[in-house]
């Protein structure tokens, strides 16, 4: 079992608090927190949020490598509080067709740092044409 006691933090804001983080979740939110094996971090004049959702992200990847990766981009937005990105389809190829995506999305989930979502993409590029002319 890992533990941290979190000592001094500011919670969403509020008043300085220690937290207690067992497993990866936080067990107890209270003033002068111990437990036995627990490391202590002094997070003093720092706050405690939840991991933050990035709605807009451009991973760059596949097409454009040299801009971005998924795992640089990825440790960036965990470096910076992130949870979670939502990639935009704006890749070479674009992600509009499930054989993009799919291609897009194997391997990924390894080199990622944080939860990955890929938003999908429409172009103009299609050969579907919703209008029948003999209906």
């Amino acid at each position: 079992m890992n533990a941290y006691v979190i000592r001094g933090v500011s919670v969403l804001g509020a008043e300085p608090s220690d937290l207690l983080v067992r497993d990866g979740k936080v067990a107890e939110v209270g003033p002068r927190l111990s437990a036995r094996g627990a490391e202590l971090i002094d997070a003093s004049g720092l706050v405690a949020l939840p991991g933050l959702v990035d709605l807009h992200t451009h991973l760059r990847e596949p097409g454009r490598e040299d801009a971005e990766t998924v795992e640089t981009g990825s440790r960036a937005a965990a470096l910076g509080g992130y949870t979670a990105v939502c990639a935009m389809a704006n890749t070479s190829p674009v992600a509009d067709t499930a054989g993009v995506v799919e291609q897009v999305t194997n391997g990924v989930a390894v080199r990622m740092a944080v939860l990955y979502l890929l938003l999908g993409g429409s172009s103009d590029d299609t050969t579907f044409d919703p209008i029948d002319e003999e209906a």
